[in-house]
């Protein structure tokens, strides 16, 4: 299956940055239609062969790495006029040189390969260090999200620079990398960058709940979006500190993780699940979905030791995969789809090869096997292995991200493979969360810390299943088997029970109905309860109990539904939508009477790109089809050409509100320029819309929320005037003439 991937790349892409599968040629950024952000981890350097250079030597393609590496010391440049991602550029690019040095190295002082080489890789990834530093030249030591390669941030040339705010993840995770680069090359600027921006999320996190929020102003430390959880926007922030400990031995990064921690246990985590929390109101669930980043998180519980929840929630990720042959983008507590998209994430992979390696319970095995079946037979095309753009219809999407090599078939390939066969012993390294080796020597690359006590806990390798772990083998399937309702998911409800413990007394009864009529259930822990030496006092499990269920109105999963209402006519307000809202762009929920606009289209269509009909949209609320590009990109290019409003329709063929989860469309981390009203149609509503536009040309339309739309039924009016008002809208070119007699004379035969 590498083979194939690598292969393909190769043949047909490099010196490009990624493969496009379906197109069998390469992905060059500024000759392809542009994606918006998602193209900000192209910076013209061969992304997808360095990505995947430590790749070759775990899988023992030494020939292959000895030729890669050569490749990327001739031919890769970095000094280029382009902006990239400093979060992306850092882990794929940045921790890509790294690992693949690294290997280099233990490979020279094995004395068979690589004896030219002389450290080239790590003075390319100096250079790539220098060349983001810029970035974090903020008065809040956070970094910018985007850097120019070759004019940094904020320089007349750099085209960048102007964002206020950034994800928590894309500050917070530098440390590995940035702390890698300084202890081999003796420039502790890295590291001090790293460590300054690591400092500020965490003196800004909410000291009430002890959480962060998803994005964070670069230049205040005010967070923008407050919302919580382990997954898009902050997942690598949490997994960062705990392998900053790890790796580099700082007490702490432990101390902050394990505090962090437990308030993640506490609030987020609801075994299986792990669910979305306001920061600032942590006992309140904001969002009935959740997304597949969050699939690494049962790996990092088995690196701190947590067993029995990683075992849960894999178990849930498990039946998802299941139900879907692949994680979707995002889905609900019942395993419903909410984003359909997979671009072959590997993060689900990594948590079976951590859990394996922790229990050796073949179950896991099996779970791997399940992994390779679906991506060859549902992914694989003729040039490599194709994102799946829609879950429910197998659709394909030209698109091989280069941490599918980098992390994919890294993680599958040691999940079914000896350590005997591999050319390094794995447990001296730690991976990065692109899953690049760094070496677990470079802790002492500097002086020890005081109280470093990493020596006490981690027994070599980490995990160590000779501490942490039970040797139980049917500790594991005991765990599973008490999820076993999982598998019913699809048509009943999921019951979570969470218990805890505390005295009550047995005298009256009063406070024991109250608590049932809250939904609070008591059982009597039997003799174990006898703990006073009152015979009146007995202890009790005090057991909260949540029904998660599919909620059949939006209102429930706390999305205000919009609506799209048509108030020309032939239509008069009668046709009206239902809309899904943004969580960018104006809050149509403080619009009273809500946005009015004519409609028109949007030339291209997908948006992607500047509008070839800027006079066209100019004042108009624009029709902007789903995919290629991220919303947000969508949204700045229509605004730029004027457009007072948009609305997104859906790109799954047959969707409809009446079938699918109404969701929220999401940003980018740096949406505060977005003003204009922004709502989604599904496919069948949009087409409503389209064909509306074909027919009568002009149309108006109101975008409201629900709830404040117009009328439904307009007052009655005469008849035989609607009449003569539907039979003018079919001929526009005379309606101006006819529209005094329409409304001023009565209808004669």
């Amino acid at each position: 299956m590498f083979d194939h991937a690598y292969g393909s790349y190769m043949k047909h892409a490099y010196p490009a940055d990624e493969l496009m599968p379906l197109s069998c040629r390469g992905r060059v950024r500024g000759v392809e239609p542009n994606r918006g952000d998602i193209d900000d981890a192209l910076g013209k350097f061969s992304l997808t062969l360095i990505d995947t250079l430590d790749t070759l030597v775990v899988l023992n393609k030494l020939d292959e790495f000895e030729d890669a590496v050569q490749k990327v010391v001739l031919d890769v440049q970095l000094d280029n006029d382009v902006v990239v991602s400093v979060f992306e550029t850092n882990i794929r690019v940045l921790g890509g040189l790294l690992g693949g040095h690294v290997m280099a190295d233990m490979l020279k002082a094995q004395g068979t390969r690589m004896q030219w080489y002389k450290d080239e890789l790590l003075h390319l990834a100096q250079d790539l260090g220098y060349r983001l530093l810029p970035a974090f030249n903020t008065t809040s030591g956070l970094p910018y999200p985007r850097v120019n390669l070759r004019y940094g941030v904020r320089s007349p040339n750099s085209r960048t620079g102007t964002e206020l705010d950034t994800c928590t993840a894309c500050a917070g995770t530098m440390i590995l990398e940035f702390a890698a680069l300084s202890r081999l090359t003796q420039e502790t600027i890295f590291e001090d960058a790293a460590r300054r921006a690591l400092d500020v999320l965490w003196e800004k996190r909410q000291r009430g709940s002890d959480l962060v929020g998803t994005v964070i102003n670069i230049h205040s430390g005010d967070w923008v979006r407050k919302d919580s959880g382990v997954g898009a926007g902050i997942d690598s922030y949490y997994e960062y500190l705990m392998k900053a400990y790890i790796l580099l031995g700082d007490d702490t990064y432990l101390e902050r993780f394990n505090t962090h921690y437990v308030a993640i246990m506490r609030y987020i985590s609801q075994p299986p699940l792990l669910l979305n929390v306001h920061m600032h109101n942590p006992t309140v669930s904001i969002r009935s979905w959740m997304d597949s980043l969050l699939a690494f998180f049962p790996g990092l519980q088995v690196l701190w030791g947590d067993l029995k929840p990683a075992i849960e929630t894999h178990e849930m990720l498990y039946q998802v995969t299941k139900q879907h042959k692949f994680l979707p983008e995002a889905f609900t507590p019942d395993f419903a789809v909410y984003w359909a998209q997979h671009p072959l994430r590997p993060e689900f992979a990594e948590s079976t090869y951590f859990l394996y390696k922790a229990t050796r319970d073949p179950y896991y095995l099996q779970v791997g096997k399940s992994i390779v079946e679906s991506l060859n037979q549902h992914a694989r095309v003729a040039c490599g292995f194709a994102a799946v753009q829609d879950v429910r219809t197998g659709r394909h999407e030209d698109r091989m991200d280069s941490f599918f090599l980098a992390e994919m078939f890294k993680y599958l390939y040691l999940l079914f493979t000896e350590k005997c066969d591999l050319p390094l012993d794995i447990d001296d390294y730690i991976f990065t969360t692109e899953a690049h080796l760094l070496p677990l020597s470079l802790s002492t690359a500097r002086p020890p810390c005081p109280r470093n006590m990493t020596e006490k806990i981690f027994a070599r390798s980490c995990p160590s299943a000779q501490i942490l772990f039970p040797n139980n083998p049917t500790f594991t399937r005991t765990i599973r088997d008490a999820h076993k309702q999982l598998l019913q998911l699809g048509t009943e409800h999921l019951t979570l029970v969470r218990g805890m413990e505390l005295p009550l007394q047995e005298v009256r009864l009063e406070p024991l109905e109250i608590l049932r009529s809250m939904g609070l259930a008591l059982t009597p822990l039997g003799e174990r309860g006898m703990r006073f030496p009152n015979s009146l006092h007995r202890l009790f499990s005090l057991k909260f109990i949540t029904e998660l269920a599919e909620a059949p109105f939006p209102e429930q999963q706390g999305i205000s539904p919009l609506a799209v209402q048509v108030i020309s006519l032939p239509f008069l307000g009668r046709m009206v939508l239902t809309a899904g809202p943004a969580q960018f762009g104006m809050d149509l929920t403080k619009q009273e009477h809500g946005v009015k606009g004519s409609l028109a289209m949007s030339n291209p269509y997908l948006a992607c790109s500047s509008l070839a009909n800027p006079e066209e949209v100019q004042g108009k609320i624009v029709l902007a089809h789903r995919g290629e590009c991220l919303f947000a990109a969508k949204a700045r290019n229509l605004q730029a050409a004027g457009a007072t409003g948009v609305i997104f329709i859906d790109n799954s063929e047959g969707s409809c509100s009446e079938d699918m989860v109404l969701f929220q469309m999401v940003g980018d981390g740096s949406t505060s320029e977005i003003v204009i009203p922004l709502v989604f149609l599904f496919q069948k509503e949009g087409q409503v819309l389209l064909d509306a536009l074909v027919q009568y040309r002009n149309v108006d339309v109101l975008l409201v929320i629900k709830t404040l739309r117009l009328e439904e039924k307009p007052k009655k009016i005469n008849p035989q005037i609607l009449k003569r008002r539907m039979i003018a809208s079919s001929f526009p070119w005379c309606w101006e003439r006819m529209q005094g007699f329409l409304w001023t004379r009565p209808l004669r035969s």
